[in-house]
């Protein structure tokens, strides 16, 4: 027989190397999208509670006339890695407050805020 007949029918090296770096590739921008869309979840969610803990904050102290104060304080439990400060000022008209709600999370250096705002009348 001669030696130069080859049998054909499989991949050659370089063939399934290629093919591997190509799945690689593919396999780690699969992870990072994951990671980001994971990551992107948990902010919205924290951002969601702080708003809505901003807002019952911010009803509780709308609905008797509010006196001109700033108080500070955090959230009881299970939401207690949330702080809020409140701002009572006195509006353009005597007889309107302008309350300003604060939420905090995250730390000093990674912090997040939510503001919210509204106006008492008498």
């Amino acid at each position: 027989m001669d030696e130069r007949v080859r049998v054909k029918g499989g991949f050659t090296l370089i063939e399934v190397l290629v093919a591997l770096a190509i799945l690689s590739g593919t396999l780690v921008l699969a992870y990072q999208v994951m990671s980001g869309a994971i990551a992107a979840e948990e902010r919205s969610e924290r951002w969601t509670a702080a708003a809505f803990l901003g807002e019952s904050l911010l009803r509780e102290n709308l609905s008797p006339f509010p006196e001109i104060a700033e108080k500070e304080g955090k959230f009881p439990s299970p939401d207690d890695e949330y702080s809020w400060k409140l701002v009572v000022k006195q509006a353009l008209h005597p007889d309107a407050r302008e309350v300003h709600v604060i939420v905090k999370w995250g730390g000093e250096e990674h912090g997040e805020t939510v503001t919210l705002a509204g106006v008492a009348v008498k």
